[in-house]
């Protein structure tokens, strides 16, 4: 009975899901599909830099991210590895991203989340810190220490953003490496931020822009596009990139 008690509410967790927004993808981009992952990669050429893997937000199904990558991918040759959680609800598969990085032929990665999706990555990295080059938060924190961790971490939260709170990430940034806050991409550092956390908060964004599924309940209203906000936190992450040679 139990069992049967169990998968109910999975499917019950499941239906309640935010489901992606219609996108399409040119011929750039190589889609692999499996049970566990999306991933995406440059189409005809080696993929080029630090793979990415990311962690979807909690009852965010993971298509809802291509959207918000795919430029990293075309554009900028990346390999990005979006997974695919139970119930989508990241904490049910904490280990993911080590258990599938080894599947590709990139040699380095940093990992990164939405959300709740956020709080796991970091999860991840505590339990693997040789692993991963870096760590990233999309509207999101950690809830691990890893305030010793001597690489590089970047934190990009959302002035409007009903479900993760700015005091919220305040509360919790003692886990983290030296804060470093940017207030512009110009301000970005172009050198090594090993030990030391980057924070940017984008203007005018709401929580359910960094991914592209709709409006999500108690959410704040954004009063830039989803397709501005995704453009800022592609522009924070690759600078972040290439600042720590990645």
């Amino acid at each position: 009975m139990k069992k049967y008690t169990l998968l109910l509410f999975l499917a019950f967790l499941a239906a309640c899901s935010y489901l992606p927004e219609q996108v399409e993808l040119d011929n750039t981009i190589l889609v692999e599909e499996t049970p566990d992952y999306i991933a995406l990669s440059p189409n005809n050429s080696p993929a080029q830099g630090a793979g990415i893997l990311f962690y979807p937000g909690g009852l965010v199904d993971a298509h809802s991210y291509i959207a918000p990558f795919q430029n990293l991918v075309s554009q900028n040759g990346r390999r990005v590895v979006i997974l695919k959680v139970n119930a989508n609800l990241a904490i049910f598969d904490a280990n993911k991203a080590y258990r599938c990085k080894d599947e590709f032929d990139t040699n380095s990665w940093v990992i990164g989340g939405h959300s709740l999706g956020g709080v796991v990555a970091a999860m991840d990295t505590d339990k693997h810190r040789a692993a991963y080059e870096g760590v990233f938060f999309l509207g999101a924190y950690s809830v691990s220490d890893l305030s010793d961790w001597n690489r590089p971490a970047l934190l990009l939260s959302a002035e409007l953003d009903g479900l993760t709170e700015v005091d919220k990430i305040n509360e919790n940034e003692n886990n983290l490496p030296t804060r470093q806050n940017v207030a512009t991409l110009t301000d970005m550092p172009t050198t090594s931020t090993a030990g030391q956390t980057i924070y940017h908060e984008i203007p005018g964004a709401n929580h359910a822009q960094f991914g592209e599924y709709g409006v999500q309940k108690d959410d704040g209203q954004a009063t830039i596009s989803a397709t501005a906000q995704q453009d800022q936190v592609r522009s924070f992450i690759l600078a972040w990139l290439e600042a720590n040679d990645l």
